[in-house]
């Protein structure tokens, strides 16, 4: 196989005329790797559930839902002025109503 080094597309590929040759050095110290034992997993697991479920506990309760103080208050103006208005009519249906709760009204 002929490499041609004079070519644009390998120059890349080569550091210079020669080849580099040397010595390998081995490193100092290997990575540990550590393996897990389905028990060990299962502990660490359950470890992790715990504390979450412990953490969840003592977090701060969310705060729900309030209904709005000015929604409130235009409904208590606007029932308190229908009443108003309507007070005989209300007053009238009332009358009736307790002397013949089941009567029809048709």
């Amino acid at each position: 196989m002929v490499v041609e080094i004079s070519n644009p597309a390998n120059k890349n590929m080569h550091y210079g005329d020669r080849p580099i040759v040397g010595v390998i050095d081995c490193p100092e110290n290997l990575p540990n790797k550590i393996i897990y034992s389905g028990i060990e997993a299962n502990k660490q697991y359950n470890q992790m559930e715990r504390d979450i479920y412990e953490g969840i506990k003592k977090a701060p309760t969310m705060e729900t839902y309030k209904f709005p103080l000015v929604l409130k208050l235009v409904l208590g103006i606007g029932a308190i002025a229908t009443g108003i208005i309507f007070r005989k009519d209300i007053w009238k249906f009332l009358k009736k109503f307790i002397k013949n709760p089941f009567k029809s009204t048709h």
